[in-house]
């Protein structure tokens, strides 16, 4: 196993790793000491294929038993990044606090779904005095609690990270950066597969790719994933592309990935690097703050517990210093108890007042809810669904934006149904301007389907039908 070289922040502590990978799982097990970390222990297994969900999570109970019955100290789980949504942005603050709040309302922004049925954080990339750049991310919390059983058991896991992420720390920058030292990476570590652009060391995007490099169609797919994420991020992408696997391409899969990307691929080995949960781990140490989709409750919970068994083995230490704190409470007491009645009888008199406030408030807020529909992500779907013509034509991608519009891409049986549902976009009122439009024919497995995509402005003034 490769030297480990970590920036230690606490002591006497253990830390594992879990990563699902696609026979089985892999884990990394470090034990910190007074002294500093030990040789970190690392370890896999494979299990049946029906030990891991569609999410790609692995329970409890489908663990291997000498890993569950070995958890100790602090959990760390590697989420597929599939399930999950990155976006980066710069915000004029650098109040961790403040950070977290324009995050959530930059994500509530781009992702279609409603933001209270999202986990959200973010993740520091580049900060100066007035100024902070992060890496946003947000998950499903349906699929994060899958993981509750972890909690349910008295273990503590600490942070559910991203699988992409472990990578992007063991992947090492290039020697001799080119392009204003961007560079693009196309990983596929045979659980999912991803493209991203890196500038100066810093996650620009990440983009999941729902395929695999070894499918028919992989070529065609990535020419067109590439295209529209430079289109969609407004980015130049480097002639060459990084391409981290653990098995080789054959050389004709290499050749037409090339000649349909028209771009060279340069082939890196995932396997020369660390394991991806040694890689989580010394994010975990690192970083002051990496990105943690543990549920804000769960955190709670895990620090509750955590004073609860510190109290309990200070309990002494506490017992003394209540005989010196008992004597201080006395002296302080008379004082406090005339504030605190004083605090009392001015609460009594405005609690009327504060009390029809609130109901005021709280109704202006449900009337608010229910009145205000007009150009939300829901109301333009429903528009959209609306118009579309009779005929077989499906939508593939919906990204919403309240302050850009909307991306939408899909697939048709020809070029005549997606043409009228375009002349449909321009009519409605909803919509004030189609752009970027795209239609394509593809084959695939002997079946040719049209592929289309267009970005509509919204109409600020305007009405659904």
């Amino acid at each position: 196993m490769k030297n480990l070289s970590l920036k230690i922040q606490r002591a006497d502590k253990v830390i594992t790793a879990i990563c699902p990978t696609p026979e089985g799982v892999e884990w990394t097990t470090l034990k910190i000491t007074g002294e500093g970390p030990e040789a970190p222990t690392h370890d896999q297994e494979l299990l049946p294929d029906s030990s891991l969900s569609t999410e790609g999570i692995l329970t409890l109970e489908n663990l291997p038993d000498r890993l569950r019955h070995s958890l100790a100290g602090d959990i760390i789980y590697a989420l597929p990044s599939r399930s999950m949504c990155f976006e980066t942005a710069s915000f004029p603050t650098t109040d961790a606090e403040e950070l977290l709040h324009m995050s959530q309302f930059q994500l509530d922004k781009k992702i279609p779904f409603p933001i209270d049925r999202m986990t959200c954080d973010c993740e520091l990339l580049q900060q100066n005095d007035q100024e902070s750049t992060v890496l946003m991310g947000s998950a499903q919390q349906a699929i994060i609690e899958q993981l509750s059983c972890y909690s349910s058991k008295q273990l503590n896991l600490t942070t559910v990270d991203s699988r992409i992420c472990g990578w992007l720390l063991l992947i090492p920058l290039p020697e001799n950066p080119t392009h204003a030292a961007q560079e693009c990476l196309l990983i596929d570590d045979g659980f999912e597969t991803h493209l991203v652009l890196r500038k100066n060391g810093l996650v620009q995007w990440i983009r999941p790719l729902y395929i695999t490099l070894t499918d028919p169609d992989a070529a065609q797919e990535m020419a067109y994933e590439l295209t529209y994420s430079q289109q969609s991020h407004e980015t130049e992408i480097p002639e060459t592309l990084h391409l981290w696997t653990h098995q080789p391409l054959a050389r004709d899969v290499q050749e037409k990935l090339e000649d349909q990307l028209q771009r060279k691929l340069s082939a890196h080995d995932l396997s020369s690097l660390s394991p991806l949960s040694t890689g989580l781990i010394k994010r975990s140490l690192e970083n002051e703050h990496t990105l943690n989709f543990l549920p804000t409750h769960w955190r709670e919970k895990q620090q509750q517990r955590v004073i609860y068994k510190t109290l309990k083995k200070s309990m002494g230490l506490i017992a003394a210093v209540w005989a010196l704190l008992f004597a201080i409470f006395i002296l302080l007491y008379v004082v406090r108890s005339s504030q605190l009645n004083q605090i009392a009888a001015e609460a009594d008199s405005i609690a009327p007042a504060a009390q029809k406030a609130r109901e005021n408030s709280e109704k202006l807020d449900a009337l608010k809810l229910y009145t205000d529909r007009s150009l939300s992500s829901l109301e333009c779907l429903r528009e959209l669904t609306l118009l579309l013509p009779a005929g077989d034509i499906e939508f593939t991608s919906y990204n919403y934006s309240k302050t850009k519009g909307i991306s939408l891409r899909g697939t048709a049986i020809n070029d005549d149904i997606v043409y009228e549902f375009f002349k449909k976009m321009a009519a409605s009122d909803l919509f004030s301007e189609l752009k970027n439009q795209s239609v394509n024919n593809r084959t695939s497995k002997g079946i040719q389907r049209t592929v289309f995509s267009v970005s509509l402005n919204l109409n600020a003034n305007g009405e659904s039908t």
